[in-house]
């Protein structure tokens, strides 16, 4: 078994899960298209946002995958970060479907406010407010811990401070605005990324 750990594996594992988020993303941003959009925040912002967490995710470790253009960035492969790694990525794309999941057709990849638009308090979110970007921290690990390359790990926790500490306000101003004291209270008994902590 500790043969087939390698630094191709950490790869293999990676693209597996880069794709399997695709499909996440894909098919819960098909599903909300149903639940009609009346109001957009900040749109240029956002794209430039969201361009930037996509270079740190998806476009150097695509960069990484595909040239050697990065190896002065990497340091030596471990077992013990595989193994990690892909707990840490199994947990990360468990947490990502599941935060889709409980929102259903609120789910907005921007800042947005649908026509029927509700507050979700239950399943992920009845303990965390924001645990799409608790699996996006979760996915910087992983990134860190299956691609052995300094590049590719800091740009996946480039990826998740620009979407966080650039939106995290933002949104919790929208939702405040949207629901008030019903998301005033929420806020009151939930933590932004880790239960009961942060």
């Amino acid at each position: 078994m500790t043969a087939l750990v390698t630094p191709l594996a950490g790869k293999l594992v990676w693209l597996a899960f880069a794709l399997c988020w695709g499909v996440i993303r894909h098919r819960y941003a098909h599903r909300a298209q149903r639940n009609r959009q009346i109001e957009e925040r900040d749109r240029v912002y956002e794209i430039v946002l969201l361009t930037l967490g996509f270079i740190g995710y998806l476009g150097v470790p695509a960069l990484y995958l595909a040239t050697s253009w990065l190896s002065f960035g990497d340091y030596p492969f471990q077992p013990i970060m595989f193994w990690a790694g892909l707990a840490t990525s199994i947990g990360a794309l468990w947490l990502f479907w599941r935060s889709h999941a409980d929102l259903g057709q609120n789910f907005s990849i921007k800042l947005v406010i649908r026509e029927k638009h509700s507050l979700v308090t239950t399943g992920v979110y009845r303990v965390i407010r924001h645990p799409m970007y608790a699996s996006f921290l979760l996915w910087s690990l992983a990134q860190l811990l299956l691609l052995p390359n300094w590049i590719t790990g800091l740009a996946g926790m480039f990826g998740f401070c620009i979407l966080y500490f650039a939106r995290i306000r933002r949104e919790e101003k929208l939702m405040l605005e949207k629901f008030g004291n019903d998301y005033r209270q929420y806020m009151t008994h939930t933590k932004r990324l880790v239960p009961y902590i942060l």
